[in-house]
């Protein structure tokens, strides 16, 4: 009865080693550092992670969940580059030109992310900067017609 009993726990033992999981990263450069009874380690890299599947559920391996990843859209929505902001850096009027287009809606947002205007721009009326600071301001410039945005850094002096 010993030796049944013997095997019986070799095998337990097996199974459950067996249902482990290694812990790999790769990593471009990393280090352990050791200070008495503490130890930390790190790298720079991203873990090892792959899809892994048991029937019909999916598993983690103990960094994150598994993630099945799609790409959302591929689609571009940008307007033709024959838009055109001038003169950058400006210190009183934006201008705008299109050969097609005449009115676009306007907005202008500084580099901390404040909204400072909104509205519509079209090439007879300018967009007047010379209340606006000194800086960089980031304007987006959608076609009314499509919906479609084009942002543009411009230089206030």
């Amino acid at each position: 009865m010993n030796n049944l009993t013997f095997v019986f726990i070799v095998f337990i033992s097996m199974v459950g080693y067996s249902q482990t999981i290694s812990k790999q990263v790769i990593g471009a450069a990393g280090k352990t550092d050791s200070a008495s009874n503490l130890k930390m380690s790190w790298t720079t890299g991203e873990p090892v992670v792959g899809l892994m599947v048991a029937g019909d559920n999916q598993l983690g391996n103990g960094y994150y969940p598994a993630m099945d990843i799609q790409a959302l859209s591929v689609e571009d929505n940008t307007m033709s580059l024959q838009i055109k902001l001038y003169p950058n850096p400006t210190n009183q009027f934006l201008y705008v030109s299109h050969p097609d287009i005449e009115v676009f809606g306007i907005q202008i947002v500084d580099l901390n992310g404040k909204q400072i205007h909104i509205g519509t721009i079209s090439k007879d009326h300018p967009q007047d900067f010379s209340t606006y600071s000194q800086g960089i301001y980031l304007v987006t410039i959608e076609n009314k017609v499509n919906n479609q945005k084009n942002t543009y850094k411009i230089i206030k002096k």
